[in-house]
């Protein structure tokens, strides 16, 4: 019998490089406007509805300012998204509502 003796950690490797691979592609996916819709559902729609955001006199001008208001009042009620849930919700609340050019990081192409 005919014995490999680097047939089980060779293929050992390869899996450990495959999970590896799959990991960075899945870091590094744009932002899921779903997810951003049901985290902004969960924690701001109780006090926020479409009025909020379809006001004349808005705050925010560009992307950058409406994500910068999505992490202050993210800060403001506990702080408890991460950036990826932050660009999340920045992104559904400017599909919905804004429309301003998403930039290339955050949509994955440049949308403006």
């Amino acid at each position: 019998m005919v014995r490999r003796r680097w047939g089980m950690p060779v293929a050992g490797l390869m899996t450990w490089l495959g999970l590896v691979m799959c990991a960075g592609q899945a870091v590094a996916a744009p932002p899921d406007a779903a997810q951003g819709r049901a985290l902004y559902e969960i924690r701001c729609g109780g006090c926020h509805d479409r009025s909020v955001h379809m006001r004349e006199a808005r705050s925010a001008r560009s992307f950058a300012q409406v994500r910068a208001r999505v992490a202050h009042w993210d800060r403001q009620s506990g702080g408890l998204w991460r950036d990826d849930e932050i660009d999340a919700v920045t992104r559904y609340l400017n599909d919905r509502y804004y429309r301003f050019p998403c930039p290339a990081g955050v949509c994955g192409t440049d949308r403006g």
